[in-house]
């Protein structure tokens, strides 16, 4: 690889910023920063500006005014020959699917090991696509959870979604004209075909298979 490698980091956490910028540093192939953002906004403001000079983006999922998704359709259109590599400790399975759908290059947890870093880098960059490790784990989880998911019932599922809306028993027993108890016997069959043990539980595993977002 003869030049170096021009990149946007685009993630809200300063200390997270200061990490990655370190880790690219490190890196075994030539990069730099050209650029950060810490929200959405300033993100395709960069890209409006200065999109020509960005050879990848470092997107992080979940962005205080949005999330990435925002940041890729903006660069789909403002700078398409941009590669995206999506950095995120958030994203659950689903939510990488779509991710992947939307035409991203890569995805790495935010665990992601210095050699993995270079690996990703050099894959992307010569116009292949990076699942590695995080993703292979995520699709395997998500499929595990899509299983699951086809054993509830229909009222289950609604139950599912409603619990993840912020919903009260007695708030899902008005929506959906059965008693708060109902829904307590529904919550508990529901608890063990999923195996979790609590409602906190069972909004994560909503997220996880996109029942919600």
């Amino acid at each position: 690889m003869n030049s170096s490698i021009r990149i946007l980091i685009v993630e809200d956490q300063p200390l997270c910023r200061i990490g990655i910028r370190i880790s690219l540093n490190d890196a075994a192939i030539p990069c730099s920063v050209v650029g950060e953002a810490e929200n959405v906004a300033q993100a395709i403001d960069f890209l409006e500006r200065r999109g020509r000079d960005i050879d990848l983006i470092l997107l992080d999922y979940a962005l205080p005014d949005g999330t990435g998704l925002d940041v890729i359709e903006a660069a789909k259109h403002i700078c398409p020959e941009a590669k995206i590599v999506i950095l995120s400790g958030e994203a659950g399975g689903a939510a990488v699917k779509q991710l992947m759908d939307k035409g991203i290059n890569g995805y790495m947890g935010k665990n992601i090991q210095p050699d993995e870093l270079s690996e990703v880098l050099a894959t992307v960059i010569q116009g292949n696509n990076y699942e590695g490790r995080e993703t292979m784990h995520l699709h395997s989880d998500l499929k595990a959870d899509m299983e699951t998911l086809a054993t509830l019932t229909r009222r289950e599922m609604e139950i599912v979604t409603l619990c993840a809306s912020g919903l009260s028993a007695k708030q899902i027993a008005d929506e959906l004209c059965i008693t708060p108890h109902t829904v307590e016997n529904h919550k508990d069959n529901i608890f063990t075909k999923i195996g979790v043990k609590s409602t906190s539980e069972l909004i994560l595993y909503a997220f996880r298979v996109g029942l919600v977002s």
